[in-house]
């Protein structure tokens, strides 16, 4: 501390001392306080993640008897894990007592496996290879799959990659069509996560203590690095619509539909009473000729898994005859529900509209009926989706987790849509701010993800965006960008993180530093080609994009999405050059964010001084003040 003081007696004589006195120790304190917390965090994070880390998938078999048997059953658990399922391995060897059965388990470990870490593909990967494995050794002639819970998900995406549909199976190696599908009679799913789990909003029989509890794990979770593999599970997630898109295009290709492609028989069995799993998230599995689902009475999602066990009771006795009569294909004697999922064959056109960050998309209306007049026009009908999710603060965005939920959501729809409009020709795209962020995540992160035409306005993804790797893959067909003269927003917030994956030659495709600036700069370096056209320059800041109440700017819109005419869309370019100053003020905007950070530690020691000064001096005074301070500022980072 005195050489510190003796060097600021130099650069800053006089009054030094007395400043360095008074803030000096402030500064230090804090400064260790904030080494300290870190540290600690650090290290309980790390052996969070230890206990969680992923254990290799164990694939045995259990043989019927002496004599070779015809028929294998793989069984695969929920995430409680294997010794909550014996109840279910004890009811498949009752139920079909001259099968072999194949167990799998994909160990959990601590807490059993809602912490786990594992990856869900790698599970997947080694499920199907397991039952290629055996089927080719025991050479069986029926193959018959039963999964619960998560277990199910895992078994409908073996069975998808089993039939070469393998887009994201890329790190594994791709294997094309297995034989074992062809043999497999039956997939059977006891409360199956075919869409995911969700608590946004709450479920209707979920009670709030679960809900609460659910939420509180979720934050901690995400807050120790653990529970990767539940997160895999999550609606809207990669692993969950990849899976579904997969399965509907696969159950709607031309083989299966004309009888070519052998296609399992699907029985999905739900509780009345389960706050997981409804029958309406099984639109996709409908796709597949021949689905049938089942409720049993008195039943939630925990009783079909893990009280198999007991045959006390009515309740439990009907579900061990209902899975006991779907795992031997009596599907008349099951008596199967009465569903009718809604399919809309007269739609052959999806449109998204999405808007930005603190933007409550009324613009989107008005594109939304210029778009259903013009294919109308033309004699094709059209489903534009407008959702809006309300006021999105600029703080919530500029943390990955949270602008991640909007994906997901985005992604959820998508799929949905997929399945009830099978006649839809082609998926166009338009969005501002963060809907840009939202297509341009879902494009690299979910593999099975296509669109025809793509309009972004203050985008806010990076200028080294892949689309050449995209529209060679035949996933995008053209982009159209609006570059804005004044988008201070992009060229200052969302810009930062792209400068610093450049400075560190980090990768801006995934994770804290998607972010970018082609708002303000244009797509550009390896990211460009021929299909993006990037209109230089709008005038105007983050919103002339999409400022529709301009009927040309409506007009040159829609008629790009509707017939790709671009020769209107020189309405945006209104402007021969960008904003001088915030070009430069862009190009420095790491030092930007360094000086809020710096005047937010010079608020926080303010608050540690007020803090002794008002609450009775001491440590522990300063550091409520400092608490304090940061709850206003989180309050109002959410707030705007």
């Amino acid at each position: 501390m005195d050489a510190l003081r003796k060097l600021g007696a130099i650069v800053w004589p006089g009054s030094w001392s007395l400043a360095w006195d008074s803030w000096g120790p402030i500064l230090l304190r804090s400064a260790l306080l904030v080494a300290t917390v870190a540290v600690l965090c650090a290290g309980l994070r790390a052996l969070a993640r230890w206990l969680a880390r992923p254990r290799a998938t164990v694939l045995s078999v259990q043989r019927a008897g002496a004599d070779a048997s015809d028929t294998l059953v793989v069984a695969v658990h929920g995430m409680p894990g294997l010794h909550n399922f014996g109840g279910a391995l004890d009811l498949i060897a009752q139920a079909l007592p001259a099968a072999d059965r194949l167990v799998v388990d994909y160990r959990g470990g601590w807490l059993r496996g809602y912490t786990s870490n594992a990856d869900a593909l790698t599970i997947a990967d080694a499920i199907e290879q397991g039952i290629h494995a055996e089927v080719k050794r025991g050479g069986y002639r029926r193959v018959i799959l039963i999964g619960y819970s998560a277990g199910a998900s895992l078994l409908r995406k073996a069975l998808v990659w089993g039939y070469g549909e393998e887009q994201d199976r890329a790190a594994f190696g791709r294997r094309g069509k297995r034989a074992w599908v062809d043999k497999t009679e039956r997939l059977v799913l006891l409360a199956g996560m075919n869409r995911g789990w969700s608590v946004d909003p709450r479920p209707a029989l979920m009670p709030w203590p679960t809900y609460l509890y659910i939420r509180a794990c979720r934050l901690l979770g995400r807050a120790l690095g653990i529970g990767e593999l539940i997160s895999a599970m999550h609606r809207g997630s990669p692993f969950i619509a990849d899976t579904r898109l997969q399965w509907v295009r696969l159950a709607r290709s031309d083989a299966v539909v004309n009888g070519q492609l052998h296609f399992p028989q699907v029985i999905q069995i739900v509780g009345s009473e389960d706050d997981v799993v409804s029958k309406e998230d099984g639109q996709d599995l409908s796709t597949a000729a021949g689905t049938v689902f089942k409720t049993l009475a008195q039943t939630g999602h925990k009783q079909i898994g893990n009280t198999l066990e007991s045959a006390g009771g009515p309740a439990a006795e009907a579900r061990r005859n209902a899975i006991t009569l779907a795992l031997q294909g009596r599907i008349e004697a099951l008596e199967p529900d009465l569903v009718e999922f809604k399919e809309d064959r007269q739609v052959t056109r999806l449109v998204y509209v999405t808007h930005g960050i603190r933007d409550l998309g009324e613009w989107t209306d008005l594109v939304r009926d210029e778009l259903r007049r013009r294919y109308e026009a033309n004699g094709e009908k059209v489903a534009v989706f407008n959702a809006k999710y309300g006021h999105f603060p600029m703080a919530r965005f500029l943390l990955p987790f949270d602008r991640q939920r909007n994906v997901r959501d985005f992604m959820d729809r998508y799929t949905e849509h997929v399945a009830r409009y099978p006649n839809a020709k082609s998926v166009d795209y338009i969005g501002h701010s963060n809907g840009t962020y939202i297509l341009a995540s879902a494009l690299l992160r979910y593999v099975t993800t296509h669109v025809r035409r793509v309009f972004f306005a203050g985008s806010v993804v990076p200028r080294a965006y892949p689309w050449a790797e995209l529209v060679e893959a035949g996933r995008v067909e053209s982009v159209v960008n609006v570059v804005a003269t004044g988008d201070w927003v992009v060229a200052i917030f969302p810009k930062m993180f792209q400068q610093w994956a450049e400075l560190f030659r980090l990768s801006g495709r995934k994770g804290v530093f998607d972010l970018g600036g082609a708002g303000f700069d244009g797509f550009g370096a390896s990211g460009l080609t021929a299909a993006v056209d990037n209109l230089e320059y709008s005038k105007g800041a983050h919103s002339t994009g999409v400022a529709v109440d301009d009927p040309e700017k409506l007009r040159a819109m829609c008629a790009y999405l509707t017939q790709d005419d671009r020769s209107s869309l020189r309405a945006f370019e209104t402007a021969r050059k960008k904003n001088a100053l915030l070009d430069v003020v862009s190009r420095i905007c790491v030092f930007v964010w360094a000086g809020l950070l710096a005047l937010l530690w010079a608020l926080g020691c303010v608050a540690y001084l007020v803090g002794v000064a008002t609450l009775g001096g001491g440590l522990w005074a300063g550091l409520a003040g400092v608490a304090l301070f940061l709850l206003v500022v989180i309050l109002l980072l959410y707030w705007i």
